[in-house]
């Protein structure tokens, strides 16, 4: 099982056979130095997809000779997004990188059926992995910046997303903590009742792959401690691998206090489509784009 990003970056290394990413509007000094940084590691290789002349300015900033860099100069975004999705249908690249565009117009270009990098009725969601030194482990936080409101059917969804994941981690069988407020079904909270059946679901082995649990609330998600104090008996309650949250802005909240307030490296990954998309914050550090690559070559 990997522990922490380092461990994850140490295992693509070795890997002899390397993934193209396509990186759409690369002019950006963030995207470009985590870029160069995952380059120099050996987890990838690169097409640069934007302002050319900008891309050699800040290549040469960075020590790197822009002539050595397979670069396509497309300054329009909507154009440089068709580019990057065509060379993956055409096989000439493997993943698709978000650089210095709106997520609405790289988004497009995604789920343009021509493509076919979505199949129909997918639910493509968005999973925050943060190294939980407490625990010893990578715990995953879902979904935090692309489905808004889930209900149960896209709750499951989210919980299989986040379970391919995990495996690919090293986790055998996952432990999915459905975070709600509270720990007890409340009426007056439906995101309870579907922490219920989405519970009950994962006895019956509706949910494969993993063990869910909950409502449970953040505290006794992870700590054993608090589990205990609550009365609260479970394989999952205090030994969490997934936070299922109730909506993405409970989500993309959390995900935020871990880098802010608490300082956790993070990284993320969109997935649910035939292949990840390597979507980051244009406020992400170059250190967090290093690691939503690794995840997607992952």
């Amino acid at each position: 099982m990997l522990r922490n990003f380092e461990e994850i970056l140490a295992k693509i290394e070795k890997d002899p056979v390397k993934k193209r990413i396509v990186v759409v509007a690369a002019h950006d000094e963030e995207v470009l130095g985590s870029v160069v940084e995952a380059y120099k590691k050996g987890i990838a290789v690169f097409t640069l997809i934007g302002k050319s002349e900008e891309i050699a300015i800040i290549m040469k900033e960075l020590g790197e000779d822009a002539t050595r860099w397979d670069i396509i100069d497309e300054p329009d975004d909507k154009e440089a997004a068709r580019l990057a999705m065509k060379m993956i249908a055409d096989g000439a690249a493997d993943l698709p990188m978000k650089g210095l565009l709106h997520t609405a117009v790289f988004l497009k270009a995604v789920f343009n059926k021509e493509y076919g990098l979505v199949p129909e009725n997918a639910l493509v969601g968005q999973i925050t992995v943060a190294e939980y030194k407490a625990a010893g482990k990578l715990i995953m936080v879902t979904d935090c910046a692309v489905t808004v409101d889930p209900g149960y059917a896209q709750k499951v969804q989210l919980i299989q997303n986040a379970v391919k994941l995990a495996k690919a981690l090293g986790y055998k069988t996952p432990k999915v903590a459905v975070i709600t407020p509270v720990e007890v079904v409340n009426p007056k909270m439906p995101e309870t009742i579907e922490a219920s059946m989405l519970t009950v679901a994962s006895m019956r082995n509706q949910i494969k792959g993993c063990i869910v649990d909950g409502p449970l609330a953040l505290d006794n998600a992870l700590s054993k401690e608090a589990a205990v104090a609550k009365g609260i008996d479970s394989p999952v309650a205090g030994d969490a691998d997934i936070l299922l949250m109730p909506n993405l802005s409970t989500g993309n909240v959390l995900d935020k206090a871990l880098r802010y307030f608490a300082e956790i490296k993070t990284g993320s990954a969109v997935v649910g489509g035939k292949i990840p998309f390597i979507i980051t914050s244009r406020s992400d550090t170059a250190q967090n784009k290093l690691h939503a690559i690794a995840l997607s070559v992952l």
